[in-house]
């Protein structure tokens, strides 16, 4: 199963695992490392929040793609894996996930992430290496000058041989100046694209995700020439979540038949699926209380979507 997170960490900038918690990845700008000498390229580094555990069907959706499965076939094996990582936990105080990182638990028995280092999640960067620099020992500028002999000159082509000889170390000296000058210019722009580029994608990434934020407030009052607007904020309670429309309109039939007559699917949402609802509701106590009676009767793994 861990294949499955590293190829949706790779595309998303949050991946939960339904009961377990959320591995989150963050963009780390091109560095150097002072100590060992090293540039490194752009990075993406995860992190993990325990608390983020509701599912938002994009890992369960994930498998039932790839192994051929019904969405609830796909959230059963995440249920069953979740479980089983839970047992390792306690039994050895260490879980290791593959290309992912090791997980452990402290002094204070407080569950510990530590991410794989070797593992870069940026697409941008594939292929990209840390690159070697070593500091160049110069010597120290001098004024070149010329010995003259005091001896006579026998012939002109002496005179000429050190006359051209002054010219060509002279050259030798400014042209060295001018490579290292405009070589230094050349790492400079370089370093100044890649960042471009950085945070370009990051800027893109950010456009591109979504966030399901149970909010503390239930309405937003505007004032607008000593009127106030009130702006009702809809609470849906999902079922589950499809990528066929089709799958979710059955879906819908089936809990008509279970007496939610209030059930009803949404438009597509950027990440390709149409959440099944039980219903909407109008302000968030409904929807907690309904959300609680659902949980407790039929389906415990229902959550709440703000839209």
């Amino acid at each position: 199963m861990t294949q499955y997170i590293s190829a949706l960490l790779y595309r998303y900038p949050c991946v939960i695992v339904p009961g377990f918690g959320a591995f989150i990845t963050e963009i780390q700008s091109s560095f150097y490392d002072t100590e060992k000498q090293l540039f490194f390229p752009p990075q993406k580094r995860i992190s993990f929040n325990r608390n983020i555990v509701n599912n938002d069907g994009l890992l369960a959706n994930h498998i039932a793609t790839q192994e051929r499965l019904s969405y609830e076939e796909a959230a059963l094996r995440i249920q069953n894996m979740v479980a089983d990582w839970n047992n390792t936990l306690t039994s050895f105080d260490s879980l290791a996930l593959e290309s992912i990182g090791t997980f452990s638990y402290n002094e204070e028995k407080s569950l510990q992430f530590d991410p794989i280092q070797n593992q870069n999640y940026l697409a941008t960067s594939f292929g990209l290496a840390s690159v070697g620099v070593h500091s160049i020992a110069r010597a120290e500028k001098t004024t070149p000058f010329v010995v003259l002999d005091q001896t006579p000159v026998k012939t002109r082509r002496t005179a000429t041989f050190f006359k051209y000889a002054s010219v060509l170390v002279l050259t030798a000296g400014i042209g060295s100046v001018l490579v290292q000058n405009g070589y230094t210019a050349y790492v400079n722009d370089h370093t100044l694209s890649i960042e471009n580029n950085v945070q370009s994608q990051v800027q893109n990434k950010i456009q591109q995700a979504t966030f399901i934020i149970e909010p503390s407030i239930e309405t937003i009052a505007l004032p607008v020439k000593d009127e106030t607007i009130v702006v009702v904020t809809p609470y849906h309670l999902v079922a589950a979540a499809f990528r066929s429309e089709e799958n979710a309109a059955i879906e819908v039939d089936l809990l008509k038949k279970k007496g939610f007559e209030n059930a009803a699917f949404l438009d597509r949402t950027k990440y390709g699926m149409y959440p099944v609802l039980y219903g909407s509701f109008a302000t968030q106590e409904e929807a907690k209380l309904a959300l609680k009676e659902i949980h407790r009767t039929t389906n415990k793994h229902a959550w709440i979507f703000i839209k």
